[in-house]
């Protein structure tokens, strides 16, 4: 038996206490921490926050060596147990790692609980000790519980290293409110100050709940809890084998005098739906390449366009599917995906294959040529997901639709544990007599071109237009349009324009701008965020300004041309109803 004691003893400090206790120990122990964690492609090196290891058995020493960034190496005696004794320090407020302070807790134990080597298939003990300070804090994680009332301290179970790391903890003043969706409890858990409307925020949960369920015919787990970080200011999911970490701002959960799905409160369901879907599409349906997962390296494949992709089309569009937000709400949603996957050159530079297998780098290492240089695998990935179904739909006369393919790949990939090779959709797809989508999703896969989306909309009765947004920094269709653009993103303060991303072979890319510059003044005139606006609006395409701007520490006069703005923003809307054909249900 592997037992774990986890203790937040220094709220201040943000540091957990970890007490490894391994029972009849081999002469010579390996420990290790895993480099990153799955769902998050990116190496983390969790092992750089552990403070202070060291290891006893009977009351003596034990000899220890870290033999790699995150290995460490023990002789131990002829024992019954060895102890091993270290802090970690938690201050990330995210999904991916662990957080302390006196607010709040919160950790993964990819962060915190360190793997013995050869014993990773055995059953692990995880008990949680109060800190002294917040003994009435409350805990909320899917392990299964042992010991401890419900929602409190107590000793936990887990079958094995891998499933150990797969539950979350959240402690603090919680709120917990429960509901059943398809005869399953379901929690939701919010930790930080709040003024949701959580009955409400549970019944729409409980729908989308219901919808996937429904999709894949059962659920893959027994219990399921939405583990949620309120913030100020904040965004982000983490997938879970029975729960889902999420981050979200204050502002995106709807309040008792809100009687409108508002763009925020859509957005933080349609990230509690994405991260739900998981359940089936990744977390037991999921590639070969991560069956088991090397969490000391990176994992490739070039799947994630599907794992991703196919999730963040589902994660909008079954909003509408479960009679949350209208057709009009949901297509505005898919035109900004438009928007945003067409807008840079990236789609041209790279396929989403190729985005999948360097996720690792180019996609979570983005820098400030991301839009010339990629495209991401979850939008791209979703417009090819959207571009499957509507041809399903259209190849079948409307009976076979993109969901039936997900239930079938994971009835048969999925919950047999087989997992997917690069070529097994293609196959599934292939397996439909009738249907001729095969060759169309191959070529895709590794284009580097627009999907031809304009025309399957058309066929489905939507019209598209687009229209110049009010500022280079938006893509949402507003009552303005700029009159000219910059060709980059910036953010505008009183010191000026700096400049984020620079779009090539576009009026800042031609003046001789670069991101990170800093445009003090344009036509002699000083330029903030106060006047930034008014200055850009007195100006029309062909006309010639000097700006002024700051490279490092370097003044820059250079001539710029203003050109036409690009007609960035996508509208879809409802032309003819009658070809909807049960995709979309548009209101009476």
């Amino acid at each position: 038996m592997i037992a774990y004691d986890i203790t937040p003893i220094d709220l201040h400090g943000h540091l957990f206490e970890v007490i490894l206790t391994i029972d009849a120990p081999e002469p010579e122990l390996e420990l290790w921490l895993p480099n990153w964690i799955p769902g998050s492609y990116l190496i983390r090196d969790f092992s750089k926050h552990i403070i202070g290891l060291y290891a006893e058995s009977n009351g003596k020493p034990v000899p220890v060596k870290q033999i790699t960034k995150n290995r460490w190496q023990l002789k131990s005696p002829a024992a019954n147990e060895v102890t091993v004794k270290y802090q970690v320090y938690a201050w990330d407020l995210s999904v991916r790692s662990a957080y302390l302070d006196q607010l709040q807790g919160f950790f993964n134990n990819t962060s915190l609980c360190l793997a013995v080597v050869g014993q990773e298939d055995e059953r692990c003990q995880l008990t949680l000790h109060p800190p002294v300070e917040r003994f009435n804090w409350k805990v909320a994680t899917g392990m299964p519980r042992i010991s401890g009332q419900p929602h409190s301290w107590g000793t936990f179970e887990a079958e094995s290293y891998d499933a150990l790391i797969d539950y979350p903890f959240l402690i603090g003043d919680l709120t917990i409110e429960e509901f059943i969706a398809h005869g399953i409890k379901h929690s939701l858990v919010l930790s930080g100050r709040h003024f949701a409307d959580t009955s409400k925020i549970c019944s729409d949960l409980a729908r989308i709940c219901e919808t996937q369920i429904s999709m894949f015919d059962e659920a893959p787990f027994t219990s399921y809890t939405f583990l949620t970080m309120v913030v100020g200011d904040g965004f982000g999911g983490l997938e879970h084998r029975n729960s889902t970490a999420l981050l979200c701002s204050r502002k995106s959960l709807i309040g008792e005098h809100d009687h409108e799905v508002n763009d925020d409160y859509q957005t933080f369901l349609s990230l509690c739906c994405h991260e739900y879907f998981h359940s089936w599409n990744v977390k037991t349906l999921k590639p070969k390449a991560f069956i088991p997962y090397q969490l000391d390296k990176e994992s490739y494949t070039e799947q994630l366009w599907f794992y991703e992709g196919m999730t963040s089309y589902f994660d909008d569009y079954l909003l509408h599917a479960s009679g949350i937000v209208s057709a009009e709400q949901y297509l505005n949603v898919l035109s900004e995906t438009l928007a945003r996957v067409e807008r840079g050159a990236g789609q041209y530079q790279q396929s989403v294959t190729e985005s999948s297998y360097l996720a690792w780098t180019k996609f979570y290492q983005q820098n400030e040529n991301a839009p010339n240089s990629i495209v991401s695998y979850y939008a791209k990935g979703a417009l090819l997901a959207l571009s499957l179904d509507l041809m399903l739909r259209l190849q079948s006369s409307h009976s076979l639709t993109l969901a039936h393919v997900m239930k079938k790949l994971w009835h048969e990939f999925g919950k047999t544990g087989v997992g997917t090779a690069d070529d097994t959709v293609l196959n599934v797809l292939d397996s439909y007599s009738g249907i001729d989508i095969a060759d169309f999703l191959r070529e895709q896969l590794y284009a580097k071109e627009s999907l031809p989306l304009e025309s399957l909309l058309n066929q489905f009765g939507l019209q598209i237009t687009r229209s110049v947004p009010s500022d280079d920094n938006s893509l949402k269709v507003s009552g303005e349009s700029a009159s000219v653009s910059l060709g980059a993103k910036y953010k505008a303060s009183s010191a000026g324009l700096e400049l984020m991303s620079v779009y090539h072979d576009e009026t800042a890319y031609n003046a001789g701008l670069s991101a990170n510059d800093r445009i003090i003044a344009i036509d002699h005139l000083q330029v903030t965020d106060a006047t930034v606006k008014s200055v850009l609006s007195r100006y029309r395409p062909g006309e010639k300004v000097t700006v002024h701007a700051f490279r490092r520490d370097e003044l820059l006069t250079l001539d710029l041309i203003w050109e036409e703005p690009t007609p960035a923003c996508w509208k879809l809307s409802i032309k003819d109803a009658s070809k909807l054909n049960g995709w979309l249900t548009p209101e009476s």
